[in-house]
């Protein structure tokens, strides 16, 4: 397999990117409020429950627990398409992989940032504790990531290719939806940060730009090899 890209594949690949990121915190925020009962407060990459829920739910780790779940599943999903035969289902299998950062679960969990370091703390807060989350980590995203790169035999720029990938879809959510649109638009401007559900209006118009344009230029991710 070989990446073309072109101006139209990467506008495809970074609304994926963009849906993917959203919508990790998207369920984050929705399964916090079925355990809690009420909206707490989601922005770009991070989320609140609402006040009262950790007294009153014991389980509610399980919100930050679900972000994570979700990202590893849409991973494998884009490696059941990689795996299969048509050359269109190995593109959109590729780019769905790297749209969901595995780098960012992988680094941050050894740093003890992430999702999973957070839930791993407490519920098992020792040193173990934090080595078995990275196993587990790994076991999630190493797969994907081995095919990926496997995928790219025709590709005499592989390895390029996939560093591109596994660091570059990362670097621009950072810059752009962590720095541009959180830091500066919302918490800084407060542009458009009044919630419904608990959600600014900011996201959900963000939201429906990479909705729109993603369905606009998805077929770009179909490339015959």
């Amino acid at each position: 397999m070989k990446v073309h890209l072109t101006p139209r594949y990467i506008a495809a690949f970074l609304f994926l990117t963009m849906l993917c990121g959203t919508s990790h915190e998207f369920v984050h925020h929705f399964t916090a409020a079925a355990i809690c009962g009420c909206f707490g407060y989601k922005t770009f990459n991070s989320f609140e429950i609402c006040q009262g829920c950790e007294n009153a739910h014991p389980m509610h780790y399980w919100a930050t627990l679900a972000g994570p779940l979700f990202t590893y599943a849409l991973m494998w999903v884009g490696l059941s398409q990689l795996r299969k035969q048509e050359n269109k289902n190995n593109q959109l299998g590729f780019a769905l992989i790297f749209a969901n950062f595995p780098i960012n679960r992988i680094a941050f969990a050894l740093m003890g940032w992430n999702d999973e370091q957070w839930v791993a703390r407490l519920i098992y807060p020792s040193q173990s504790g934090f080595w078995i989350t990275n196993l587990l980590i790994w076991a999630c995203t190493l797969p994907p990531l081995y095919w990926a790169y496997k995928s790219l035999v025709n590709d005499k720029w592989r390895l390029f290719t996939f560093l591109g990938f596994l660091i570059l879809p990362f670097v621009f959510v950072i810059v752009f939806a962590g720095f541009f649109l959180e830091e500066w638009l919302l918490l800084k401007l407060n542009f458009l940060s009044t919630t419904v559900w608990g959600i600014p209006y900011l996201i959900m118009l963000c939201e429906l730009i990479c909705l729109l344009g993603y369905f606009k230029f998805k077929r770009y991710l179909y490339q015959e090899n």
